[in-house]
């Protein structure tokens, strides 16, 4: 059975840059970030986000306010439920590309002469993948949270957690796959650009890096005023 020849990807060396430095922007950092969250929450924004949702799902547990969660949630689904049917969108598009152009039957199994572009739709198909697997993962927490939201507090604390510790961890694993979905389609951004010029590729997953990094994901420690 014909493989595709994945080292076709590598024409030049900043092929190779290009690679690397999406493989340790995207899965290899999103893969440590829960640790590194844990090694510093005070500087993570995603403490600072699960503190207001907990605060928030607190209230409505002790006010009963079920309207305003299905409102909110609803909300939530409706972004989810967009971000899953682009994806899907794109996916098809892409591989409606990749199957219409010139010389992809022998792209995809005797290693054409398209062969190194081949490979990059195929990365850029699967990332629309795990992109749509993350939408549907977030929206199926959201789905338990209506589900449950209105049960009894007691029942919910079973586990030995209160009601709006669990409530909140359903919302907080879902706003984490939506999290990851989005950034799976800035990471596809990089692979696109791969398709044209791995420079363009390069610069931009850098650019993402210093945006999650520095801007987005973590805030310098300030020095409280006396």
């Amino acid at each position: 059975m014909a493989r595709l020849d994945w080292l076709a990807l590598f024409q030049q060396p900043i092929d190779v840059l290009a690679l690397g430095a999406f493989i340790v922007v995207f899965p290899l950092y999103h893969g440590v970030y829960p640790w590194l969250v844990r090694l510093a929450p005070g500087r993570a924004a995603r403490t600072r986000f699960d503190r207001l949702r907990k605060s928030w799902i607190e209230g409505i547990v002790e006010r009963q306010d079920l309207i305003l969660a299905a409102q909110q949630t609803r909300n939530l689904t409706m972004v989810n439920t967009v971000l899953a049917s682009s994806t899907l969108i794109l996916m098809g598009f892409t591989a409606n590309a990749l199957l219409g152009m010139p010389g992809a039957a022998s792209a995809l199994t005797e290693g054409g002469a398209s062969v190194a572009l081949a490979e990059k739709m195929v990365l850029l198909i699967a990332v629309f993948g795990v992109a749509f697997a993350y939408c549907m993962t977030a929206l199926r927490h959201l789905g338990h949270f209506v589900l449950v939201v209105g049960a009894k507090a007691e029942l919910l604390s079973e586990d030995g957690v209160s009601a709006a510790d669990y409530l909140s961890g359903l919302l907080n694993r879902a706003s984490s796959r939506y999290t990851l979905a989005v950034r799976c389609l800035y990471s596809a951004s990089s692979i696109f650009l791969w398709l044209f010029d791995a420079r363009f590729s390069l610069l931009l997953t850098l650019f993402w890096g210093f945006k999650f990094v520095v801007l987005q994901d973590f805030r310098r420690s300030r020095p409280r005023q006396s």
